[in-house]
């Protein structure tokens, strides 16, 4: 981590460099110095940081060089905010020089700053024989290229789990027998043994989903509470009951029910525990909802011994056969559910299985190692124990290393840990995965330790963040032609294949240079190494419920999370002011209400003053009552994010942020967006909520990659066609009026990839896409088209390189799938409700050749069917709730690369012709590797 510091300090000391005229003065030597300095003690301090876990003295020597790395990024940005107000205090030449004759004295100090700065690093430099560290020549540019042809060839091994055959046995028999009382059934093993994936496997199981009705998972996490999950659960519930076909008014069926339940018209959230409990065991019962339909419900990692019999009371008389799984590394917890059974007891992975696995993510086949590696491979694999998660990391670190003899002693030496017999081996293989990283992704994984346990982390948020922290900025792959996002993108792909994340969803289509992962999980025991390396070198503190109220201290980066407590008072006082100087990041992750307060002051605010140096604040979720001007004063802020908190104003001083890269506003349907906004200059990433109206010119947003959510207005005419660097557009309320301003704009917004146009809500005529250049956008790769369509274009009226199409509300009275299935590049389709509402539809033959994905949504098709050589790369169909389609298409069987089906909320006459005994549309899914399929109900899934 410390190589990761300095790489970053570096980059500061860049920055700096460019800056002309009397910014430095006499300072530029001594800048250069420190430069110089800083770039000979990178080279070693990667082989240091290896030697950290072993050698004492090594571990204490790095954490002075981190004091010392800091301060001088402490100089450098103090520096600069001092340039900074100065530039903006100056008026007039005379003015100019009574301000540089006052600063002087600071000057000098910076100076003398510097200068014993470099004779710190000088020090450090000296020490490295001492320690028996070489200097390592190889340029981790090299390395990291050589990463990058590994990336670029690494298969994937997505859906490939070994071992478990007993144990899923074991746990469906479980399910399925023992009668109808209700029952908790628990999966019980030590953390990354594979309790997850084994339920995920089940879970999955096409006879689990015939029995149960609904299924429901969720992650329950350390400091979960009873009203916190009891409020999950009700909300999935009604989620299944607002998506299915016949009960569309979900939230007002759950407010009637509220209201028989407790008596009152009452929020869920202001529900106390007892009237949770009543709630959600009406909602099992009630006609209205589940009706006593048999249900799965999933509790992922479970660690309160006491919770099942906290909220058994909520399950009260439910004699159907229904389930709750748990999964836990506690055996109070499996124990206190259930007595009368014994759990199922993971148990470690055999030699056997623990070599097929490492073949798989090291080679991607079960017996893909070469012999004369074999020896060596299955002496490191001893090493993980059976432990899958620790043999899985194992081999996405080998796939990065050279596959020879000495390459892999070198890592078995590593992994020697004779010297402590009772260390926990699988912890060292982590921290050996860790280590192997490149300076660059270091900052990147620990940045991860940031985020709630379990929680499900964005990626397009998380590259935002990464790019404003500056990560971005230390390493640019000598590719002129790769933005910054790209190079965050090229970070998360690589810790996907190094195993160092698990992936939640991805995007339908698989992306276009890249894995294409959407969200991701980190594993616990990842978080927690993640956590400790921040911790040790004062990179971020994490305050959480634990922690007491008072205020929480951390020199770089804080993340608050914070659950609900029902023993304490509903409000948080966190006193920033002050505490924490030097913090660059606040990250928030609400779990429950918090006013973020000066003490003493009545006022919902966020503690600006004293907190100069913030790079990222991100509010999501918060209930704010105001920005204070001062949010002005903040200029090296780089992200902004104020998501659902209910503002209705910004501060007109928000455009003095000219740092500023990504703002997100969105769900904040009052808020009003000050005319500065609009003026700023460096922004690239802009989310604003449906509702936000721009002005008629927008044309200072030189640099603005993402524009999501703007309304339609005169600023097409004036603006649009100077936004030459939009990559991404959502435009909102298009009518005919903007035709023409549209069509002459898009030709030349030559770096669109992604384009969503969404009509007039209402309105009578209908808009034209016929009329638009798509076939001039040469990297329009992704297409949304939302409202009333007069017809859909021609297959020459739609770019050649389009690889996603989505139509919702298209109205479409004749069948699309002629002209569709001619796009040669199309890999993902999705027709939504009532894009076409016709009854039959028919893909002619050869037609989709590139499909791989493909959802039909709400529409009113009674026959479907697939000519020959049709969709024949078809991977994965969705079909959701198109209650009149009889049967699967004929002509499916042909599609011999399909993998996985999902059914959701279809009538049960639809799924009876899929069922293993006797399905009459069994043989259109048959294949000589099964394929996955998913029966549901509407949107009741949620992992």
């Amino acid at each position: 981590m410390a190589d990761a510091i300095i790489s970053f300090i570096m980059g500061k000391t860049g920055e700096l460099l460019l800056h002309e005229g009397t910014l430095l003065y006499g300072l530029r030597n001594q800048v250069r110095s420190f430069e110089g300095e800083s770039k000979l003690l990178q080279q070693f301090l990667s082989k240091a940081d290896r030697k950290r876990g072993k050698e004492q003295d090594v571990k204490e020597w790095l954490r002075q060089l981190r004091d010392v790395a800091y301060k001088g990024e402490d100089i450098i940005d103090e520096f600069m905010l001092r340039n900074e107000i100065r530039h903006r205090q100056q008026r007039s030449r005379f003015k100019r020089c009574v301000l540089l004759l006052r600063d002087m004295p600071a000057r000098c100090r910076i100076g003398n700053s510097i200068v014993d700065f470099n004779a710190r690093l000088k020090e450090i430099f000296a020490l490295k024989d001492q320690y028996g560290i070489e200097v390592d020549r190889a340029p981790e540019v090299n390395r990291a290229l050589e990463d990058r042809k590994q990336r670029d060839s690494h298969p994937q091994m997505d859906g490939v789990i070994v071992g478990f055959q007993d144990q899923e046995e074991r746990l469906v028999q479980r399910l399925f027998g023992q009668g109808d009382e209700l029952r908790v059934v628990s999966i019980l093993g030590m953390g990354g043994l594979g309790k997850t994936t084994l339920a995920k496997k089940v879970y999955g199981n096409r006879d689990v989903q015939m029995w149960f009705k609904l299924m429901v998972w969720v992650s329950v996490a350390q400091n979960c509470q009873v009203n916190q999950l009891l409020q999950e659960l009700i909300k999935k519930i009604n989620v299944w009951v607002s998506s299915n076909t016949q009960h569309r008014k979900g939230d007002e069926l759950l407010q009637e029910l509220i209201k028989k339940t407790v008596g009152d018209s009452k929020e869920l959230a202001n529900l106390d525990t007892v009237e949770l409990k009543n709630v959600f065991n009406a909602c099992l019962k009630d006609k209205q909802f589940l009706k006593g339909k048999r249900f799965l419900i999933v509790m992922d990692d479970v660690w309160d011994p006491n919770m099942w019999t906290s909220i058994k009371p909520a399950f009260a008389d439910i004699q159907n056969g229904s389930r709750v799984l748990f999964t836990t590394r506690l055996r109070d917890v499996a124990e206190g559910a259930d007595p009368s059974q014994d759990p199922i007891q993971l148990r470690f992975l055999s030699e056997e299985e623990s070599w097929e696995l490492f073949n798989w993510k090291a080679f991607n086949s079960k017996d893909g190692c070469p012999p004369d590696l074999v020896k060596k491979g299955k002496e490191l694999v001893e090493k993980c124990k059976g432990l899958p998660l620790a043999t899985i990391i194992l081999g996405g670190l080998l796939w990065f290393k050279s596959k020879n003899v000495l390459v892999w002693d070198k890592v078995l030496t590593t992994l020697d840990w004779r010297s402590d017999p009772n260390m926990e081996v699988w912890r060292e293989v982590l921290a050996l995965s860790y280590n192997d990283m490149p300076s660059y992704l270091k900052p990147c994984f620990i940045y991860l330790g940031l985020f709630p346990e379990d929680e499900e982390i964005w990626s397009s948020k998380l590259k935002m963040l990464w790019i404003a922290e500056g990560f971005t900025d230390v390493y640019k792959h000598k590719n002129e032609k790769m933005t910054v996002e790209d190079i965050a993108e090229d970070y998360l792909e690589e810790l996907y294949q190094r195993s160092l994340i698990q992936v939640v969803s991805k995007k339908s289509y698989g992306g276009l240079r890249t894995c294409g992962i959407k969200s991701f999980r980190i594993h616990d025991l990842l978080r927690d190494l993640a956590i400790s390396e921040g911790k040790e070198f004062e990179f971020l503190t994490v305050h959480g419920i634990k922690e007491s109220n008072s205020p929480p201290k951390a020199r770089r980066r804080l993340a608050i999370q914070l659950h609900v407590d029902e023993e304490r008072n509903n409000q948080t006082w966190l006193d920033l002011k002050g505490s924490s100087p030097k913090l660059r990041s606040l990250l928030c992750f609400k779990q429950r209400q918090i006013s973020w307060c000066y003490k003493g002051s009545s006022q919902s605010v966020i503690p600006i003053d004293g907190l100069k140096l913030l790079r990222v604040i991100d509010l999501k979720d918060l209930k704010l009552e105001q920005l204070p001007e001062e949010i002005g004063t903040l200029i090296y802020l780089r992200f902004l994010g104020l998501n659902n908190t209910g503002l209705e104003r910004l501060p007109a001083s928000v455009g003095d942020l000219f740092n500023l890269l990504t703002l997100d506003v969105r769900w904040n349907s009052e808020l009003t967006m000050p005319p500065s906004v609009w003026r700023m200059k460096k922004l690239r990433h802009l989310y604003l909520d449906q509702y936000s109206a721009p002005p008629q010119q927008i044309d200072s947003l030189l640099n603005i990659q993402i524009l999501n959510n703007i309304c339609a207005g005169d600023w097409i005419a004036n603006s649009l066609v100077k936004l030459t660097s939009l990559n991404r557009l959502t435009i909102r309320e298009i009518s005919l009026d903007h035709e023409d301003a549209l069509a002459s704009a898009l030709p030349q917004l030559q770096c669109l990839n992604y384009l969503a146009l969404v009509d007039m809500i209402g309105e009578e005529t209908s808009f034209n896409p016929t009329n638009l250049p798509f076939k001039d956008l040469n990297r329009l790769f992704l297409l949304n088209l939302f409202g009333r369509l007069a017809r859909l274009p021609n297959v020459n009226e739609f770019p050649t390189q389009l690889m996603k199409l989505t139509l919702n509300l298209s109205m479409l009275d004749q069948d699309p799938m002629p002209v569709l299935g001619q796009l040669q590049s199309l890999e993902s389709l999705k027709l939504l409700e009532d894009s076409y509402t016709g009854r039959q539809m028919v893909c002619p033959r050869s037609s989709f050749l590139k499909l791989k994905f493909l959802k039909l949504s709400r529409l009113p098709l009674e026959e479907w069917k697939l000519e020959y050589h049709a969709m024949i790369s078809l991977k994965h169909l969705v079909i959701h709730s198109c209650s009149l389609l009889k049967m699967l298409p004929e002509g499916l069987e042909h599609a011999r690369d399909l993998q996985e089906l999902e059914l959701v909320g279809m009538t049960t006459r639809f799924i009876n012709r899929v069922r293993e005994n006797g399905g009459e549309d069994l043989h259109k899914i048959h294949r000589s590797t099964p394929i996955s399929l998913n029966i549901r109900e509407p949107e009741c899934v949620i992992s």
